[in-house]
């Protein structure tokens, strides 16, 4: 029988995890080092690819070999470039290069090996996760071979796994998931009843996360280097040598007041010491930001601080002690601790993953996770570009109509009717848009798709079309444009990469050996 797993993709650390035959989720172990989390890293020469802390392992030799920090390109329509070392728009990409799918899929597929017989997963993705990003990781699950049950929201697969707990008597009420990565930041508000998850709201920043940490550690280590011999590091070349430095330091930190490292650069070597307080105030920045998002989750959610039972942790960040002071200054009270925070996503992934297959289970895993229940929300606006009048300017103007509300419970499907705004008109366009914010304003949404409904024959204005958002729990939509009268459609399921492009893609990648 196949088996039915849960992964975590995350930006520097992956982990797949299953039920084990008790229903309990069991993150598993790599097949090189034996550690239950493996480095989001990939080397690669051509004809050969290695994944893991091996990649890491090529810095220094061939930096421009190791592809790192994939999670943060997945929305973006760029190749990673061996040749110069980076990442560059997909046109301007020589052969050879790769897209963030096809890099995330050697991931994928590295994790799959951890186990015999994997066919369908349930996959996590940052909350705030954009739907392009969202179809590539369903691109990269495909190109491994990976039917995917459904995407779920990190912050709400770590809701998941506590909330199915032995000890979750303690866990119950309001329950804000604090989730800090190495990349991304998600923070949500849920009510847990009976492990019963329901997602209230969620707010995050896909650029704040532990590596934005290494970076200014980073800056520290550049300066001091500089001012003990002249000449700053050749981050230009190095720079991901260096930030693998940067974050043991930052590992270091988290239990030491101080550490000093031997640091190799052109002028030779040089011991340089940083301090938890110098580290610290390098990331107020980022702390400010963290706080910031924080209190609008909880303002967004109608909610105060006093309603909220309990902060959950989630992420190897969240291990730096300046973290647990912050969220206790918020909350005014300390998060709870006892949970391996760089498992807990993969292991509620696991545990959704049987939820969404039960008839694969056996007795006693039905029984472990049958009181378990999930409910999440659509983390943004969608809505589509429509034409009104302008009282002001006189004149008709492009204006931003929300289809589908934020926090709308997941599934969802809402229909809005437009009319035509001229006579004869002989089609509209078929804009979506996405935003964090209830924006009217066309400058101020991502447009993520535009196609157009030509219509079969010619009427006054005021024709009707019905527009239709079907969003469902993977957070990935379904959008129809129905001309009222003929009944003739535009449909789309959002897609970055048509069925030929990725076709082309296994091509590409299909001689490749993984290891």
């Amino acid at each position: 029988m196949s088996k039915i797993i849960g992964i975590d993709l995350g930006t520097t650390y992956s982990a797949i995890a299953q039920l084990d035959d008790l229903g309990n989720p069991e993150v598993l172990s790599s097949t090189d080092s034996n550690r239950k989390i493996t480095a989001s890293a990939v080397y690669t020469n051509g004809d050969k690819v290695i994944v893991g802390d091996k990649a890491l392992d090529a810095l220094a030799a061939t930096s421009k070999n190791v592809i790192s920090e994939t999670k943060r390109q997945m929305e973006n329509d760029v190749a990673y470039s061996v040749a110069k070392g980076e990442w560059v728009e997909k046109d301007e990409a020589e052969e050879g290069s790769y897209t963030p799918a096809q890099v995330s899929s050697f991931i994928l597929s590295k994790l799959k090996g951890y186990t015999n017989e994997v066919q369908k997963a349930v996959i996590t993705v940052p909350a705030l996760f954009a739907e392009k990003a969202r179809v590539a990781t369903l691109d990269a699950a495909k190109l491994a071979g990976i039917e995917v049950i459904e995407l779920i929201n990190e912050p709400t697969a770590a809701a998941c796994y506590y909330a199915s707990l032995p000890s979750v008597e303690k866990i119950t009420g309001k329950v804000l998931v604090f989730d800090l990565g190495g990349g991304t930041f998600d923070v949500t508000l849920c009510e847990v009843i009976d492990q019963k998850v329901d997602v209230i709201t969620s707010r995050g920043d896909k650029w704040l996360g532990g590596k934005d940490f290494d970076s200014e550690i980073l800056n520290l280590v550049n300066e001091k280097y500089k001012a003990a011999t002249g000449e700053g590091l050749d981050l230009e070349n190095n720079r991901l040598k260096y930030m693998e430095v940067a974050e043991q330091i930052k590992r270091t930190l988290s239990v030491k007041d101080s550490h000093a490292e031997v640091i190799e650069g052109d002028k030779g070597p040089k011991k340089i010491e940083i301090t938890r307080a110098e580290f610290e105030q390098s990331i107020q920045m980022h702390i400010e930001k963290l706080k910031m998002l924080m209190e609008e989750c909880i303002d967004g959610s109608g909610c105060d601080t006093k309603e909220i039972n309990h902060t959950l942790l989630v992420g190897g960040s969240t291990r730096i002690p300046i973290i647990n002071k912050t969220i206790e200054k918020v909350m005014g009270k300390p998060p709870l601790k006892g949970v391996n925070v760089d498992e807990a996503v993969a292991a509620g992934a696991a545990i959704y993953a049987g939820l969404k297959s039960k008839d694969s289970l056996n007795a006693a895993q039905k029984k472990a996770i049958g009181k378990v229940q999930l409910k999440d929300v659509c983390n943004f606006y969608m809505g589509t570009l429509i034409q009104r009048d302008d009282p002001v300017l006189n004149r008709k103007v492009t204006h931003n109509m929300v289809v589908v509300e934020r926090d709308t419970k997941l599934p969802a499907e809402e229909t809005s009717t437009v009319v035509t705004v001229y006579d004869d008109q002989e089609s509209i366009s078929c804009s979506i848009t996405q935003s964090e914010g209830r924006e009217e304003n066309r400058e101020f949404v991502n447009l993520i798709h535009e196609g157009e409904l030509v219509f079969p024959d010619k009427k006054p204005k005021g024709r009707q079309v019905e527009i239709t958002y079907k969003y469902d729990t993977s957070g990935v939509m379904h959008c129809t444009f129905k001309d009222v009268s003929s009944e003739k459609k535009y449909e789309i399921s959002l897609r970055p990469e048509s069925a030929e492009d990725l076709k082309k893609q296994y091509e590409t990648i299909e001689h490749i050996v993984i290891e």
